[in-house]
């Protein structure tokens, strides 16, 4: 077992060496495991975001932030009131414009804010852990010569409505929308960014994972390890044998790749001095684990993971990646299947929206701070 973790960390290294060292900041970060048997898996989503407000020359806002170093976390688990309506305006997202036959039956979010001010100018950091539980996202079994089919829409879960909460001694708070802390906790400072050319840009909700739409999966970085063992294999259903793991990975510079550059948008507030203030999102990165060997298919424009627990031979994977004719004419007459299924309920869904109040936010619970762990990390959990 030593010599698989030496190994491990052995191509984590040489891949740094290859990349080069890469702030490990992004505007989203998927991180999951998804196991062909499994009926749910809890993906991990970080959506990050950097603003900053510049006062070379001092001013005012310099005078109003100076030496005011503020933190703010919030999480937000055990409310189900708050889960409920977030849980039910998921699944019509996943539904309605995902396309997805997967469906969310829990949530869990950690919310953290923080201002740091130093002589010429100030950062505010933004950072939402977003852990749905997606259920249904293994369409079909693995049977036989038959490649088991998984969703992979899902992954492009946003939030683009409020997630409003009632915290103690500040009110009504809404972990969507970076202007809601500078509002509790600098009010002066709101009320100064109120119709300058900055406001919109703390307007922009924070929870968005479009990018990993717009990237093909089938254009992500993709391998797998035939002797791959996990000590902890529940997740996967499996009681610690050597199973194939394929991973699926997108986002991360690369030689083949290029560089990926953040994204940067640039704006001012024309008070007694032009601040300049800008946002910073790093390009988002996704790592997709399963059990299997795994390709993706095609069809109809929507993109199904398909894994096999053995090697194929004949009418299996070919050197491009993919799944050859064969396979792919059987998980297309599978997909039509839920396809049809999709729309109608999509349609649906739809209908009932339009009908639909808002629903009131239910209470906060205690602010506390929970550690962020990388994928890497369970490397060490195995010693």
């Amino acid at each position: 077992m030593g010599g698989r973790k030496t190994l491990a960390y052995s191509i984590i290294l040489a891949t740094m060496l290859v990349i080069g060292f890469i702030a490990p900041v992004n505007a989203v970060e998927l991180n999951t495991i998804l196991g062909t048997t499994d009926s749910a898996a809890k993906p991990s989503f970080q959506f990050v975001r950097t603003y900053i407000v510049e006062y070379p020359n001092g001013g005012e806002i310099k005078n109003m932030l100076d030496g005011k170093n503020v933190s703010m976390t919030l999480h937000m688990d055990q409310f189900a009131s708050i889960k409920k309506s977030i849980v039910k305006n998921l699944n019509s997202e996943i539904i309605g414009n995902l396309k997805s036959a997967a469906n969310i039956t829990d949530v869990d979010i950690t919310y953290e804010a923080t201002l740091y001010p130093s002589d010429t100018e100030s950062r505010i950091d933004y950072k939402v852990t977003f852990i749905p539980t997606v259920s249904n996202y293994v369409l079909r079994k693995a049977t036989g010569d038959s490649a088991a089919i998984l969703d992979t829409q899902w992954r492009g879960l946003t939030v683009q409505y409020p997630i409003l909460v009632d915290v103690q001694n500040y009110g009504q708070f809404d972990i969507n929308s970076p202007a809601s802390f500078i509002k509790k906790q600098f009010p002066d400072l709101y009320s100064k960014l109120q119709g300058t050319n900055a406001q919109n840009l703390f307007e922009i909700p924070l929870m968005s994972s479009n990018d990993l739409m717009s990237d093909p999966i089938s254009k992500w970085q993709h391998l797998f390890d035939p002797a791959y063992t996990i000590v902890d294999t529940n997740v996967l259903g499996y009681q610690g044998q050597k199973i194939v793991i394929s991973t699926y990975a997108t986002g991360e510079s690369n030689i083949s790749e290029g560089t990926m550059f953040p994204t940067v948008k640039n704006s001012d507030m024309k008070l007694d001095v032009d601040y300049p203030v800008s946002y910073t999102e790093r390009s988002s990165t996704a790592s997709i684990q399963i059990d299997g060997y795994v390709a993706v298919a095609d069809i109809n424009g929507i993109e199904y993971f398909g894994s096999s627990p053995q090697a194929p031979t004949g009418s299996g994977i070919n050197s491009t990646g993919n799944y050859s004719a064969q396979v792919i004419y059987s998980m297309a007459a599978f997909a039509v299947v839920i396809a049809v299924g999709i729309f109608w309920w999509s349609s649906r869904v739809s209908k009932n929206a339009r009908n639909r109040q808002n629903e009131p936010a239910g209470p906060s619970g205690p602010i506390q701070y929970e550690t962020r762990k990388h994928w890497a990390d369970r490397f060490d959990d195995e010693k």
